[in-house]
């Protein structure tokens, strides 16, 4: 995938041809691999071609929460051309392939290309964006609104780039795995699973997740897109499959 399909309103395609010179050629991590590691200085930046990786952070006794789940498209490190390096792990969550860009590569864009960088901060901006909606999940809905919201959100991320329909997309996680990135346990987890399954709503196997009931699902997580910031076509696109259209704020959400 090219930075054009992962960000279609941001850059041209002089600007991904440029982008795409800037990168090495692809490296391929097998799952459950890491892809850097927490306070280890790095001087390459990593996009991810294609895959599924996680962002996580280990308390003393080596419990890891999941605190981001990146797809094919993402800048996974931006954030240690700056700082110089990562607060926090990056795992291969599924098999992935990544293409590296030098750190010292960037640099020269300060002369020869400002805007790009101003455009690869905005990326930084919009994890930022999501990394702020993972934590209000967390925080404020309930349990199996949690994971409704999770499912959407993947779903939505993926659907903007054309990886898959609203009836059907990837996510190759274990109930463990989804029960770190809401919040829960894995037998927590299972059982809002199962809940969304009876109800209906949708089925989680093989790797994927089945939407049986695309309005159902938006409802029961509360979802709103509007801090992915999607192009035009795209928020048009899902405004005109949902019954309750445009995205709203959330308010008086129940705490869990």
């Amino acid at each position: 995938m090219d930075v054009r399909r992962a960000y279609p309103d941001l850059f041209g395609p002089t600007e991904a041809v440029l982008i795409d010179t800037m990168m090495g050629p692809p490296q391929d991590i097998r799952a459950r691999h890491r892809i850097a590691r927490a306070n280890v200085r790095l001087t390459t930046a990593a996009f991810l071609d294609t895959g599924f990786a996680g962002r996580y952070r280990s308390d003393r006794s080596g419990r890891r929460q999941l605190q981001s789940l990146h797809i094919g498209g993402d800048f996974v490190d931006l954030p240690s051309y700056v700082l110089g390096h990562l607060d926090h792990d990056i795992d291969a969550v599924s098999p992935v392939s990544q293409r590296m860009i030098p750190h010292d590569r960037l640099d020269r864009l300060h002369v020869e290309a400002p805007h790009l960088l101003h455009k690869l901060w905005r990326v930084s901006l919009l994890d930022a964006a999501i990394h702020r909606y993972w934590i209000f999940r967390v925080g404020c809905l309930l349990g199996r609104a949690r994971v409704a919201s999770f499912f959407c959100e993947m779903m939505v991320r993926q659907y903007a780039r054309g990886l898959c329909q609203l009836d059907r997309f990837d996510l190759p996680l274990t109930q463990s795995d989804i029960g770190e990135a809401c919040g829960m346990t894995s037998v927590h987890a299972n059982r809002m699973i199962v809940e969304l399954r009876e109800e209906g709503i949708c089925t989680v196997g093989g790797g994927t997740v089945t939407v049986t009931d695309l309005d159902g699902l938006f409802r029961t997580g509360q979802y709103t897109w509007d801090y992915l910031f999607l192009p035009a076509h795209v928020d048009a696109a899902l405004r005109s499959r949902l019954v309750a259209g445009a995205p709203c704020s959330v308010a008086g959400v129940a705490r869990a």
